[in-house]
């Protein structure tokens, strides 16, 4: 779980993600979407796993409910970002939505993620609260957290702990990453 904040722009950030994310995390970004709907607005009751086990989870109106996915990870920095404000979780959709068409300018099909969720996750939760946006919560070794700046965090993610398969289809690999991994393997 986690949300890849490699620009300020959602537009931008979904065209950094590398090849293996944007697969990846539009499956990521929908489900903690979905719990932001769930937390919010849905009805908590007691479930079983298939195991027998008893499980929280939250049920929304039947127009969303066989829709979303199940709430997971409640507890994460993501999770917790994401359900924050109205500006965050908007932020999220938007970089979401264009990481769905990054996915399909990248790989010639839609995602079946975007077919199922795109509609459902538009709005905010209803209960979500106003406020501003700020970065999303690194989510990540300690190693590359940067003090109170979550974009060199993750971009230093990015070069130090995804690099072995970093690859950008359709796309030029970004400054940053290249200047930081010619930065980082100097210093080897």
């Amino acid at each position: 779980m986690n949300i890849f904040y490699l620009d300020k722009d959602p537009k931008t950030c979904a065209e950094m993600h590398l090849d293996k994310h944007v697969v990846k995390m539009i499956i990521e970004y929908g489900q903690l979407m979905s719990t932001a709907h769930r937390l919010l607005d849905g009805q908590m009751y007691i479930d079983k796993t298939a195991n027998g086990r008893s499980i929280k989870r939250w049920r929304v109106g039947d127009d969303l409910e066989d829709i979303l996915m199940k709430a997971s990870h409640i507890n994460h920095p993501s999770a917790i970002w994401t359900r924050a404000n109205r500006q965050n979780y908007i932020w999220l959709y938007r970089m979401w939505a264009y990481l769905c068409k990054e996915y399909t300018y990248r790989y010639g099909k839609i995602h079946s993620v975007e077919t199922r969720l795109y509609q459902a996750l538009y709005l905010p939760p209803l209960n979500i609260v106003d406020g501003q946006f700020y970065p999303p919560t690194p989510a990540m070794p300690d190693d590359c957290k940067i003090q109170n700046n979550s974009l060199a965090s993750y971009h230093k993610y990015y070069i130090e702990h995804k690099k072995h398969f970093a690859k950008w289809t359709k796309r030029d690999v970004p400054l940053w990453f290249t200047e930081g991994l010619n930065t980082h393997n100097a210093n080897l």
